[in-house]
């Protein structure tokens, strides 16, 4: 079959008879994209009917869950993915048994820690909530895996009903219990709801038995890949939740409700397309592992396209946010222009990480991903520095994107050496990525403090950016102009 792949001279038009064709994956678009917005909708109906402190204390049960997610997380059911033996019953029911266990391991911990989480806070009511809580994971653990197993041939037809059917229905439940009680416990049966919308559905789907099984051959080669992303939960957790936690303990719980809403807006559209591409890029990345032509191509393609969303993230926020939060959380979350415009730039390092770190899953270095999240730390280090030393979102947001940043640096490094290419390949992306996002503070900047000196150059920054983002991006934007093109003429 003919397929084309972006270089820096254009579109190269090879043949490929390995690649996996996809199945579904409009269907696959469209229910990320509904999740994200069904997700999105949820915290505007909160924010709407609870307000800021009320919100904050979402933000709480919800952070303390993905806590006990991220330390748990061993990847396996993306095992089922990559490894040579995952589409049989025996590697499925393994992954089965231990996502079981992960499960109940979760809930364990959530009802063990709701005492002194609550504690800590100095918030008795969270407690009863955060044992309440621990049936989601419960129930999530007995998820039927078999959309895991049909993604290795590039079919995500099951997993996009899972989806849409769990993030609907948790919808629905979340705004009528956010009617009825009017405080911050409404989330508890929203998630709850997902969790057994989810496992239900996945079953329903299933096209094998349900099972447990134990090989030792394949329990060898699980360990392999889930042990280095075992240890990165934690660290997982802290580069990706850590900025709330700061925020809640430096600035208050209001605080948080309001950097939450926020973050909000950015984070759901932006992990639609995370979540998208990872699950697009992965199997072609994964099936070139040991082609390096192939898996070059792959990456290439992936990175021009995360640059190019990336930047569109740090710029479209600015622009639309500082309306958009008022418009859907109300007046009472009104921010500075210039925290919302740091917020944006945070996501969309965020987002380019996704980049490097897919392709680690896919030539099976996990410990990649490991190392990526450990520099992520840094920026907790930095944040809790700069918002000691001046205080307010702006100082908490500058030290997470240095930390995204570095992480983001480490990861395209480590990714260049384990596929014996030039160490500095791809760094003029991040280059890229920084000028934009410094470009961005600048114009925002420029709303309080006007001057022709100032407009005018960032207005020649803005057009040599922007020229050489297209120049350096040609090749991907021929290829998205060409798909799009097929698809006008097929309609």
């Amino acid at each position: 079959m003919l397929h084309f792949v972006a270089t820096r001279g254009g579109l190269k038009q090879i043949e490929r008879t390995d690649r996996p064709r996809s199945q579904g994956a409009k269907v696959f678009l469209a229910a990320t994209a509904t999740a994200q917005l069904c997700a999105l909708a949820r915290y505007t109906i909160l924010a709407r009917f609870l307000g800021p402190e009320e919100l904050g204390l979402v933000a709480m049960l919800t952070l303390t869950s993905q806590f006990f997610q991220s330390i748990t997380d061993n990847g396996s059911d993306r095992f089922l993915i990559q490894d040579k033996d995952g589409d049989t019953p025996a590697v499925q029911g393994l992954v089965q048994a231990l996502f079981v266990s992960r499960g109940a391991v979760q809930a364990i911990g959530l009802a063990l820690f709701a005492g002194p989480i609550a504690l800590y806070f100095q918030t008795p009511s969270l407690q009863p909530a955060l044992i309440i809580l621990a049936l989601a994971p419960l129930i999530f653990g007995f998820l039927h895996l078999d959309f895991r197993r049909d993604q290795r041939r590039a079919d995500f037809r099951s997993e996009a009903t899972v989806t849409l059917v769990s993030e609907i229905l948790s919808l629905i439940v979340t705004a009528v219990a956010a009617f009825i009680t009017r405080d911050f416990t409404a989330v508890l049966y929203g998630l709850i709801t997902r969790s057994l919308a989810y496992a239900v559905t996945s079953h329903v789907l299933a096209k094998t038995p349900y099972r447990f099984s134990y090989s030792k051959e394949h329990a060898a080669r699980l360990a392999r890949f889930s042990v280095p992303l075992m240890f990165n939960g934690l660290l997982l957790f802290v580069g990706s939740q850590g900025d709330r936690v700061v925020v809640a303990n430096e600035l208050g719980i209001s605080q948080l409700g309001h950097y939450t809403a926020i973050l909000m807006l950015a984070y759901y559209p932006a992990s639609t397309i995370m979540r998208y591409m990872g699950s697009m890029h992965l199997p072609h990345i994964a099936a070139g592992r040991h082609d390096n032509s192939q898996r070059d191509a792959a990456s290439d393609t992936m990175g021009g396209q995360t640059l190019i969303l990336a930047a569109g993230i740090a710029m479209g926020f600015a622009l639309v946010a500082p309306t958009a939060t008022v418009l859907l959380f109300g007046n009472s979350f009104a921010q500075p222009a210039i925290v919302i415009a740091m917020i944006g730039i945070f996501q969309a390092f965020r987002f380019m990480r996704q980049w490097p770190t897919t392709v680690a899953l896919g030539i099976s270095r996990s410990e990649i991903v490991l190392a990526n999240n450990i520099m992520r730390m840094s920026g907790l280090a930095c944040a809790l520095f700069a918002v000691r030393l001046y205080g307010g979102m702006v100082s908490v947001t500058a030290g997470f994107i240095l930390g995204e940043l570095l992480a983001l640096i480490t990861a395209i490094a480590l990714v260049n050496r384990a596929s014996e290419r030039r160490l500095f390949h791809d760094w003029d992306r991040i280059a890229l990525l920084v000028i934009i996002s410094l470009l961005v503070i600048g114009w925002t900047t420029v709303i309080e403090h006007h001057g022709i000196v100032r407009i005018t150059a960032l207005a020649f920054g803005t057009v040599a950016a922007l020229t050489w983002l297209i120049r350096r991006e040609w090749a991907t934007i021929q290829r998205a102009l060409a798909l799009g093109i097929g698809v006008i003429r097929k309609t």
